[in-house]
């Protein structure tokens, strides 16, 4: 069992009723808002998130709301090991790094029965942005199977992997890599998307000289005009929520 989320969560664009809480370990059946209010165990949630992250979700609102229904959210100390803290039934975070995949698993070792929120190996492909794409093509092949009388239509902006961006270079009518036809202006991205802040900075080239500014390696990306506006689809179960974020370059 996958739950797929996208983007940054916050109090406000949770679904909460139910709130699932069982999403990472496929041999667990899920406890929702209802079935924990049937207890009176109180459950505990251990986050680590950074500190932008934190001042985003965890809202007075959201640790209210979930304290009423049984649930109490732990700030995990993350400079002390995490073995030593809790135990927590749930585990939500947004950390990475071989130190702190290393500590969940030694984690899940004495607390086998804790779920945590992803594992990282369950969202390794969401952190290049070539894989993460991917299975979006999957999605449109699998829903194209399954109907005969519809085509579904997903786009996906072109792009290719640059490793040496100061000796690219395209013009208005060159193709290059793998017979992409780009033209400026296109958008540069970090291949890495881990959430950090320099996953997350991007540029947008008008000219070749501004490929001399460039990090290898680096996707670049057909420019998509969306009017600044970018929709955010929040998954969790059979539970869905669309978003409308307005987006400034």
């Amino acid at each position: 069992m996958i739950g797929l989320i996208t983007g940054t969560m916050s109090a406000d664009n949770i679904p909460l009723g139910p709130l699932m809480i069982g999403l990472s370990s496929p041999t667990t059946k899920p406890k929702t808002l209802e079935t924990i209010e049937m207890t009176t165990k109180r459950f505990s949630i251990g986050y680590a998130l950074l500190l932008k992250k934190q001042k985003s979700f965890i809202q007075d609102s959201l640790v209210n709301l979930v304290k009423s229904r049984g649930i109490d959210l732990i700030k995990i100390d993350t400079e002390k090991p995490l073995v030593d803290q809790g135990p927590f039934d749930f585990v939500l975070h947004k950390l990475y790094g071989e130190e702190w995949r290393k500590q969940l698993q030694d984690y899940l070792i004495l607390n086998p029965n804790a779920i945590v929120v992803d594992f990282p190996e369950a969202i390794e492909r969401l952190h290049n942005r070539i894989s993460m794409l991917d299975v979006v093509s999957e999605i449109e092949k699998l829903d194209n199977d399954l109907r005969d009388d519809e085509t579904a239509s997903l786009g996906i902006p072109k792009q290719v992997v640059v490793y040496v961006p100061e000796k690219l270079s395209i013009n208005e009518t060159a193709s290059f890599g793998e017979g992409l036809n780009l033209k400026f202006p296109v958008i540069a991205k970090p291949l890495v998307a881990d959430g950090s802040a320099k996953s997350h900075k991007m540029l947008l080239v008008f000219s070749n000289e501004g490929f001399e500014k460039l990090k290898s390696p680096t996707v670049v990306q057909e420019f998509v005009n969306h009017g600044g506006v970018i929709f955010k689809v929040y998954v969790v179960f059979r539970i869905s929520l669309l978003v409308m974020n307005f987006f400034v370059l």
